[in-house]
């Protein structure tokens, strides 16, 4: 059974799933007034999926036949679900995975995030309870870790004590807190920021390190309505931390190793599945820049050193700019111990490859947006 099997992890965990068990019956709850309408909704997005990550249309007939869906909604209690229903009940003692979640990082959304987060981790569980499920694993985030520096370990957050840097960190301790709390065999996944398809370079849909390329790209385009090619040389300083790190995983390492885990029957406990790729935060952004069609920045670390310009910028990508400092280290001891072949062994994600990354998602998503109104 599968919360959020129409999202970007979700989804990648479904196909995974299989592809590593020919003989699993996947349930996911998806939000639809109806059974079939949830059945059309969940089809439609693997089939998407499936294609993004290079899969071909003769798939299909397999996902059909193997991912039934039941209208559900996280934000319900008991997800909105009846654990007695015929539908459910056949996925009793099943394992559970937890993908749903909202991934907004705008102070707009604090409470939406919370909500959803925090309330449909505790939906989620009493579902799980009802259904007797064996195990519970919930996808979380490597960057529980907050304000953090230097080597993360797989453990336990205290939310009593940590510092994170928004509402959505903020929101995923809590729900950790939960799971730990639930009495539930449960594995707490945490991915860093992940990516597309190590394969293809797409994704299904595009949110934090993508966000950040989108409001770059969006400050480009507001100061090209001011001045035609101003931005061709002109160049602006932005406040980072030159020392700094980013960890980006592509989502198909993440749905293996969650999956490994699974198959090797790992003990409950926490599992970072991060560390596979780290850049300078430094490099990230100049492959960002030059995708959006910008000089790379100057960075400085005085706010006073930036212009009228450079604030512009600084508001563009406020909701990421804590991430522009620090350097995190993200421990896979245990998935080691229990994965003899983790994914991403021997990957290498250059700045190069990842500006492919970039490029892709510039070309196939906002080069073919309509451009920002003109202002009069």
């Amino acid at each position: 059974m599968i919360t959020g099997a129409t999202g970007f992890v979700g989804s990648a965990i479904v196909l995974e799933l299989l592809h590593a068990d020919p003989t699993a019956q996947i349930l996911a709850l998806v939000r639809a007034e109806t059974d079939d309408a949830a059945r059309a909704r969940l089809h439609q997005a693997l089939e998407r999926a499936a294609r993004l990550h290079g899969l071909e249309h003769h798939r299909d007939a397999e996902l059909h036949e193997r991912c039934h869906a039941l209208a559900g909604d996280v934000e319900q209690p008991g997800c909105g679900v009846q654990a007695s229903s015929p539908a459910a009940s056949r996925f009793a003692g099943a394992e559970m995975w937890h993908c749903a979640a909202s991934i907004q990082f705008k102070p707009r959304y604090a409470a939406e995030v919370m909500h959803t987060n925090v309330e449909g981790t505790r939906n989620a569980l009493a579902l799980a309870h009802a259904l007797g499920v064996h195990t519970f694993d919930m996808v979380s985030t490597a960057y529980v870790a907050g304000t953090r520096t230097g080597e993360i370990l797989e453990a336990p957050v205290d939310e009593a004590t940590s510092v994170t840097n928004n509402h959505y960190e903020h929101s995923k301790v809590i729900a950790e807190g939960l799971v730990r709390a639930s009495g539930l065999r449960a594995r707490i996944l945490r991915p860093s920021i992940v990516i597309g398809c190590s394969r293809t370079l797409a994704a299904l849909n595009y949110s934090g390190f993508y966000g950040f390329t989108r409001g770059v790209f969006k400050f480009r385009q507001l100061m090209e309505r001011t001045q035609a090619h101003l931005m061709d040389t002109l160049e602006v300083r932005l406040l980072t931390d030159v020392e700094g790190t980013l960890d980006l995983v592509p989502v198909d390492f993440v749905a293996r190793d969650a999956v490994g885990l699974s198959q090797a029957h790992a003990e409950p406990g926490v599992y970072h599945l991060a560390g596979i790729a780290q850049l300078p935060t430094c490099r990230v952004i100049e492959e960002a820049f030059g995708a959006a069609g910008l000089r790379p920045p100057v960075f400085v670390s005085d706010r006073a050193e930036l212009t009228w310009l450079d604030r512009k910028l600084d508001e563009a990508i406020s909701v990421y700019s804590a991430y522009l400092f620090g350097a995190k280290r993200f421990d896979r001891t245990e998935v080691h111990r229990w994965l003899a072949h983790p994914a991403g062994a021997g990957y290498s994600l250059t700045a190069q490859e990842l500006r492919r990354f970039c490029d892709h998602y510039v070309s196939t998503e906002l080069a073919t947006r309509a451009p920002l109104p003109e202002t009069t």
